[in-house]
């Protein structure tokens, strides 16, 4: 099954870089995306905000993009934690724009 999202936008807020118990490196963000999108043969503004969250070697990349960098994120959706429901958008490469 397919699970991939692509969505630019600019960091609104970040977690900083932390690990894991496990010694893993990870950064939660708040991304802010506006677009125009094609619904039903008709155009629709879509303005959101979504969390997204990095592990590893990108993890310690992407936490060095300051608040305000415009960005273009890679991954796919899953939840937050084991125990959340809560859809997350899990980073698995970025690009600043």
């Amino acid at each position: 099954m397919a699970n991939r999202v692509e969505l630019t936008g600019q960091i609104l807020a970040t977690s900083g870089l932390r690990f894991t118990p496990a010694g893993v490196a990870t950064v939660e963000m708040r991304l802010a995306h506006g677009s125009e999108q094609n619904e039903a043969g008709r155009p629709r503004q879509v303005v959101c905000e979504v969390e997204a969250i990095a592990f590893g070697e990108t993890a310690r990349k992407l936490s060095q993009s300051p608040v305000g960098s415009q960005v273009s994120l890679i991954g796919f959706l899953d939840r937050k934690s084991p125990r959340s429901s809560l859809l997350t958008v899990h980073v698995t490469d970025y690009e600043l724009i």
